[in-house]
């Protein structure tokens, strides 16, 4: 199971990897237009922004471990926090984004990649038994509460797919609203 010094590490590099592609293409196309050779408050605001998602991106990273500190109420990585289902209700303010709250969007676009980089590193546990299965709140053939060991990577997975692809698109979003 990957520990959270992992994850944090996991969250760096999706950042890293996210935020170095999204300026390769304000520099190199005109897919993106960051407005980077603007005057100095535009500046400051994209240095802001990318604090910003530094710590959203590290926050999305940790958040579906939370569930420790709640395991009389949740197992450990249970269906409601190692899916897309927690970053979907998280991002509900995204609805109600105006012009003048649109540097929200690529904050929550960095908590999506943060949290994605965390359900991809749970696909590689020490062993695929205990906690390492993602938990459900019904029981199955065997009397547990868990999947089974393929469903439960395949869960990881496509969850992770999709939690990646809502922050990607968030980015491109936020691209044309700039």
């Amino acid at each position: 199971m990957a520990s959270r010094k992992t994850h944090l590490f996991g969250g760096t590099l999706f950042w890293g990897l996210a935020i170095g592609i999204f300026y390769a293409l304000d520099l190199k196309t005109s897919f993106i237009d960051l407005g980077l050779s603007g005057t100095i408050p535009d500046l400051e605001f994209h240095s802001l922004w990318i604090v910003l998602s530094f710590m959203a991106c590290h926050f999305g990273a940790q958040l579906p471990d939370y569930d420790l500190l709640w395991d009389k109420i949740l197992p450990h990585r249970n269906v409601i926090t190692h899916s897309f289902f927690l970053p979907l209700v998280i991002s509900i303010p995204i609805f109600f984004v105006q012009e003048s709250t649109q540097f929200l969007v690529p904050i929550y676009a960095f908590y999506h990649i943060g949290h994605a980089s965390h359900l991809f590193l749970d696909l590689k546990p020490k062993d695929w038994k205990g906690t390492a299965l993602v938990h459900i709140f019904w029981a199955n053939d065997n009397g547990r509460k868990t999947m089974p060991p393929k469903v439960s990577r395949l869960f990881l997975l496509i969850n992770g797919l999709i939690v990646l692809s809502a922050g990607i698109i968030l980015l491109y979003f936020f691209q044309l609203w700039i």
